[in-house]
């Protein structure tokens, strides 16, 4: 499981297009979103720089936690 701190999420509008970029990346994901500590769990398939690389490219960069 990847956990990830967004820093930059910040209400709910954040965590659905956090969700549904991840969703772009792997489909099938488990996605679980803290939007008051601003971590993101993620359980999927797909290697985690991809999502990494994907939550930056939306505007949201993230550290592993």
């Amino acid at each position: 499981m990847l956990v990830l701190k967004v820093k930059d999420m910040s209400c709910g509008h954040c965590a659905a297009t956090i969700e549904k970029t991840v969703k772009d990346v792997d489909a099938g994901a488990r996605i679980e979103i803290n939007l008051a500590a601003k971590t993101v769990h993620v359980d999927g398939s797909v290697d985690n720089a991809a999502i990494v690389a994907a939550l930056d490219e939306a505007g949201y960069p993230s550290v592993q936690a």
